[in-house]
C-alpha cells in the first residue's frame, strides 16, 4: 500500500480533526474561530487605518473521558494558554500548512493548542500585525525597555527576516528604512499580544478562564514577542514558554532584574538559526543571575523547525519528549 505524502496526511488529519472537534468535541475540545480581540493600526493606500485583530479559541470538551488533570477546576475557572506563531515577523497565521526544513515538519501553534486543550487548558491562537502590512505601534520607538535599533537588528536577524520575505515573493528589507519597518513590527506585535492578554482577562467569565493562571507560548518571532510582552511590557502572566526565540528589541539589562521574573521554559534546537543561538546565552545568563524560575531545554538533531514530540535534553541530565516536558512545566505553574 502506497503511503501518503506525510505533509498531505498531516494536513488532512488536521482539517478533519478541526471540523469534527468544532462540531461535537470528539477530540477533547471545541473551536471558535475568528474572535476579535482588539484593533491595530496599519498603513494602506488610504493612509493609516485600523483593522480587527483575531484569535481562535480552543475550549476543553466537557464530554472528554480523558479529562483528568483539571477535574478540580472543571466546574470553575480553567487555566489558559495564549499562543503566538512565528514567521520572521513577515508571515504566519492561525491556520496554515506547517513549515518544513531539512525534512522536519514543524508543529504549529494550532497543533500545540490541540495538544494542550484536551488536558484542561483553554487555549487561544492569536494573529498579530506583520511587516508586509506596515504596522504602526502606539509606543515610542525608543521606549525605555528596548535596545537601540542599530544594536538589536543584527545581520543574522535581518537575513532571517529576508528569508521569510523571499518565501512570500517580497523584496528584501534593507538599510535604515527596512530596519525601521522590522522595528515597528516587533513593537506592534508586543502591543498586540498585550491586547490579547487584556482581552482574555476581561473575558474570563465568558471563556471560563482564571485570569491569574494565564501562560504565553510562541515559536520564533512569536517567542520573541512572548518575551517582549512578559519581560518588556510586564504583561501579568503566570508563565511563558518561548520556543527558539530570536530575542528582538528587549534590553535584558533593564528588564530582568529579580527573582520575581515570570517562570520561563526556554527551548532552543541544536541547529537553530544564528539569530536564535547568538541571543540565547545572554537571556539564559540574565534569567539565572536574577534567580528566576528558569529552565533551558535543547532539542537535539533539529533545525529551527521541529515537531512538539521531539526528544529534548535539559541541563539536569534528563531526556524527555518536548511535549511531555512542556506539559509538566505548565502543570507545575498553572495547576497550583
Amino acid at each position: 500500500m502506497k503511503l501518503l505524502n506525510p505533509i498531505i496526511a498531516l494536513l488532512a488529519t488536521t482539517v478533519i480533526a478541526a471540523n469534527m472537534a468544532s462540531a461535537e468535541g470528539e477530540f477533547g475540545y471545541n473551536v471558535e474561530l475568528d474572535v476579535a480581540y482588539g484593533k491595530g493600526v496599519v498603513r494602506s493606500d488610504r493612509g493609516l487605518v485600523e483593522r480587527d485583530l483575531l484569535l481562535d479559541v480552543y475550549t476543553p470538551s466537557t464530554n472528554n473521558a480523558d479529562y483528568t488533570k483539571t477535574d478540580a477546576v472543571a466546574e470553575t475557572l480553567r487555566p489558559a494558554v495564549i499562543l503566538v506563531y512565528g514567521g520572521g515577523f513577515q508571515r504566519g497565521g492561525r491556520r496554515q500548512a506547517p513549515y518544513t526544513e531539512f525534512d522536519a515538519i514543524h508543529s504549529r501553534m494550532e497543533d500545540y493548542a490541540r495538544l494542550l486543550t484536551p488536558l484542561g487548558y483553554v487555549t487561544f491562537v492569536i494573529e498579530y500585525r506583520l511587516a508586509p502590512e506596515l504596522p504602526e505601534p502606539t509606543m515610542a520607538l525608543d521606549v525605555d525597555w528596548v535596545l537601540t535599533m542599530e544594536e538589536d537588528l543584527t545581520d543574522a536577524g535581518m537575513r532571517r527576516v529576508n528569508f521569510a520575505r523571499e518565501a512570500l515573493g517580497l523584496g528584501p528589507l534593507e538599510g535604515d528604512e527596512g530596519k525601521t519597518v522590522v522595528w515597528k513590527t516587533i513593537l506592534s506585535a508586543a502591543e498586540d499580544l498585550e491586547k490579547a492578554v487584556d482581552f482574555v482577562r476581561a473575558s474570563s467569565e465568558q471563556f471560563g478562564v482564571d485570569p491569574a493562571r494565564i501562560a504565553l507560548g510562541g515559536h520564533s518571532a512569536g517567542a520573541a514577542t512572548v518575551i517582549n510582552a512578559a519581560h518588556g511590557l510586564d504583561v501579568p502572566v503566570a508563565a511563558i514558554f518561548p520556543l527558539s526565540p530570536p530575542l528582538s528589541a528587549i534590553d535584558l539589562s533593564k528588564t530582568i532584574t529579580s527573582a520575581d521574573e515570570t517562570p520561563t521554559f526556554h527551548v532552543v534546537s541544536q541547529y537553530d538559526e544564528p539569530a536564535v543561538l547568538e541571543k540565547a546565552p545572554g537571556f539564559t545568563q540574565a534569567m539565572r543571575s536574577a534567580g528566576a524560575d528558569y529552565e533551558l531545554v535543547w532539542v537535539p538533531g533539529f533545525p529551527h523547525f521541529y515537531p512538539y514530540n521531539s526528544p529534548s535534553l535539559s541541563d539536569d541530565g534528563t531526556r524527555q519528549a518536548l511535549s511531555e516536558r512542556l506539559i509538566d512545566f505548565l502543570e507545575e505553574q498553572l495547576m497550583k
